[in-house]
């Protein structure tokens, strides 16, 4: 399943596209480089904070971080591989994480590169080394498939946004998809892609709501994983 969400509309509108791996917080495996302090601060052409977002994961408030980063991508990809092992980092395409220690807790980096004469985005999060488990699934979602038990749960108040995925869904993503998509029909949601129409069934998609008016992303995974956001529009 692609983690990467749709750009500008799902959380930054017009300001700032955001990728998956920001809500997903991906797990601690420990080792590594480690640090007293943010290393945040020597990222070479670190510029200024464009956004500060207060977000609850889980149950734990934490805040999602959004900064310039006016240096090359490979240059900056250079500069991780000299402060940090391996294991700390993982690069895909034209992004880079970036997982470390700082005290008693776990500073996750998401680097995006941003192209030819555009500054790098960095987004990052501060967090324990383990979050607890995600207990009650947000009603502003779809109900969850059938056996499926959620992974996390992301809620950004000032937008009221609601960000959950889970896994251990019990059927084939198309399914799964489609069934989604003809219960958001009949509540009167409308589908921007049709995607269910099409002759795989599609695996996700974006639906407009009009009572109330909220935007809903869904996409399932080959492993019984999924993905919901929705905001208000």
């Amino acid at each position: 399943m692609s983690r990467i969400l749709l750009l500008l509309i799902l959380i930054a509108g017009p300001l700032l596209p955001l990728r998956g791996e920001v809500f997903m917080l991906w797990p601690w495996k420990g080792g590594g480089t480690a640090s007293g302090e943010s290393l945040a601060g020597q990222l070479p052409g670190i510029g200024q904070m464009l956004h500060v977002e207060k977000m609850r994961v889980n149950g734990v408030d934490l805040q999602l971080k959004i900064s310039a980063v006016n240096a090359d991508f490979p240059l900056l990809l250079s500069w991780l591989a000299k402060m940090f092992r391996p294991e700390n980092l993982q690069s895909a395409g034209g992004s880079v994480k970036v997982a470390y220690k700082v005290g008693r807790q776990v500073e996750r980096w998401l680097l995006v590169d941003g192209g030819p004469g555009k500054p790098v985005t960095l987004f990052l999060i501060v967090a324990p080394e383990k979050l607890p488990e995600a207990k009650e699934w947000p009603e502003e979602l779809p109900e969850l498939p059938a056996g499926a038990v959620p992974v996390q749960v992301v809620s950004f108040p000032g937008r009221k946004a609601v960000y959950g995925s889970f896994r251990n869904a019990g059927s084939e993503p198309s399914n799964l998809f489609r069934s989604l998509s003809a219960a958001l029909k009949l509540a009167g949601w409308k589908s921007l892609g049709n995607e269910a129409e099409q002759p795989d069934g599609g695996t996700g998609g974006i639906f407009l709501g009009q009572n109330p008016r909220r935007i809903l992303w869904a996409n399932y995974g080959s492993n019984g994983s999924g993905i919901y956001y929705s905001r208000p529009y």
